[in-house]
């Protein structure tokens, strides 16, 4: 992995929220986790659109991945069902693995815990076949 992309960039996540509507002081850009914190899970469509562009940089990317995640993982957390769009995600992810090595590593960690211990999304990301 890069090290410029070791870490996601705040500049990246005020640059997603705007290209996709948002004023980037509508959100907590002050919070050590920005980058889970500053995304909401219904505009999960809008940061996969995004994503897709040809313009988006790889570290956007960095952010919209972390976003991927999060937004998943509370949908599994308040439905205990995938997302409709999670499939898309995953494939995107997982398609520019050194853009999200880390993250994927993090959200798919089991070692040491119990399945009760996981992430809600962990089960659907570790069965997950890029097919």
């Amino acid at each position: 992995m890069r090290e410029d992309l070791k870490y996601p960039d705040i500049e990246a996540v005020k640059s997603i929220l705007v290209k996709i509507g948002v004023d980037p002081m509508s959100r907590d850009l002050n919070c050590q986790d920005f980058e889970y914190t500053t995304c909401e899970l219904q505009e999960l469509d809008a940061y996969i659109k995004l994503y897709e562009e040809r313009e988006t940089s790889i570290y956007e990317k960095r952010v919209l991945g972390c976003y991927f995640l999060e937004c998943l993982n509370e949908h599994v957390s308040i439905h205990n069902e995938a997302h409709p769009s999670q499939q898309i995600a995953f494939g995107l992810l997982h398609s520019d693995k050194d853009i999200h090595k880390s993250e994927l590593a993090y959200w798919k960690n089991t070692k040491g815990r119990t399945e009760d211990e996981w992430w809600p999304i962990t089960k659907y990301l570790n069965e997950w076949k890029n097919t």
